[in-house]
C-alpha cells in the first residue's frame, strides 16, 4: 500500500486525528470534560504517531508500534462512545468519528495479526 494513499491507514489516521481535534472544539470545557478531551486527543494522535515509528522499524518493532496504534484506536473509540452516550459535542461528528475509529481499529488489528503470522512463518523457516 502506498504511503500517500488517501484511503490508506496512514492518511486515514491523520485525517481522523485532525477531525478529532475539530470535534473536541465542540465540547464545552468543564471540569468533568477537560480530562476526556485531553485523553481523546492524545489517543487519536497516538494512532498516526506510532504508525510513523513503525514504518522505519525492524519487523518486531513494526508489530509493536502497530499494536500501540491499535490501542490508541480502541481508546479513541471508547472516549467517543462516552461522548455519544453523554451527548457531548457535535453528535453527528461524534458518530462519524466513532465509526471511523472502529474501522481504523479493524484495519490495525488485521495489520498486527497478519504481521505476527508472517513473522512466525519466517522464523519457522530459518
Amino acid at each position: 500500500m502506498k504511503r500517500k494513499d488517501e484511503n490508506g491507514i496512514d492518511e486515514r489516521s491523520h485525517r481522523f486525528f485532525v477531525n478529532v481535534l475539530a470535534f473536541v472544539d465542540t465540547i464545552p470545557i468543564e471540569p468533568k470534560t477537560k480530562r476526556l478531551i485531553e485523553q481523546l486527543a492524545a489517543a487519536a494522535g497516538s494512532i498516526g504517531g506510532n504508525r510513523e515509528e513503525a514504518l522505519g522499524s525492524s519487523r518486531k518493532e513494526f508489530i509493536r508500534f502497530n499494536e500501540v496504534s491499535l490501542r490508541g484506536a480502541n481508546e479513541s473509540v471508547r472516549w467517543l462512545r462516552a461522548c455519544a452516550v453523554r451527548k457531548l459535542g457535535a453528535q453527528q461528528h461524534c458518530v462519524a468519528l466513532f465509526d471511523e475509529g472502529r474501522q481504523l481499529a479493524r484495519i490495525l488489528d488485521k495489520i498486527v495479526v497478519t504481521s505476527k503470522r508472517r513473522d512466525k512463518e519466517g522464523s519457522s523457516q530459518t
